[in-house]
Parts: structure tokens; sequence; C-alpha cells
């Protein structure tokens, strides 16, 4: 029989609508048939509106996976490390500096979004 927990609904249910950012708040969307331009997807964060969205009709790993994606585009943005292009004025940064800076900023949403990461983290296996 297949597991019916689902993050989204625990979401839901928790009435989690943001992610404090620190610097922002994030308005949490969860609907059905996101895209992003003309493509289908699961997740997409908007860093000018200030919008993660995720997909309604995944099933609870992927949706999963797809928060914590989302949440590494918004810890990646807040450490100076965000946007899509390739540029030469990026710093080269060793591993160490790099780690340094995601857990950093992992700390920080999770200090700041304590129920949301108990929810992340629950095991319904």
């Amino acid at each position: 029989m297949k597991n019916k927990f689902n993050i989204l609904n625990r979401l839901v249910e928790e009435n989690i609508t943001s992610v404090n950012a620190g610097y922002r708040f994030y308005t949490l969307n969860i609907k059905k048939g996101l895209r992003s331009g003309a493509d289908i997807c699961y997740g997409v964060t908007e860093f000018d509106k200030g919008i993660l969205a995720l997909e309604s009709t995944m099933e609870h790993e992927i949706a999963r996976e797809t928060l914590l994606h989302e949440l590494t585009h918004i810890v990646l943005e807040m450490v100076g490390l965000g946007g899509h292009e390739v540029t030469d004025e990026v710093i080269p940064r060793t591993n160490e500096d790099m780690t340094t800076l995601i857990s950093r900023g992992f700390l920080l949403l999770m200090n700041l979004n304590p129920k949301l990461f108990e929810i992340l983290n629950e095991n319904h296996g």
C-alpha cells in the first residue's frame, strides 16, 4: 500500500505560507500547473517577486527534494552566489569556502524557519 503522506499537505496543514530568508520573506505558493515561462516545472523561485512556488501534484519524495532544491537557490542567493549568468567577475572559491557559505546560509534558514525544517525532516517512510 502506497504511503499517503505528502510534505505539501503538511505545509498546508501547518499554514506555512512563507519562508523567512532574513533579508526578505518569500511567499510559498503551492499550485497546480506550475510553469517557468513555457516550461512545466516542479518548483521555481522568483527572487525579484519574493515567491517560492511548488507544483501541488508532486509525490512526497519529489516534493521534498524540490522544496530543498528551491531553498538551496535561496541560500545561494543569500550568500552572493545567485543568478544564471556566467561572468569573468566571479571570484574563484575553494570547496571549503563554498561549503562554509552554503552551510551558514542553511543554518540561517533553519533558525528562521524551524517548523518548515521540522516538516522537511519528518520521516514517513
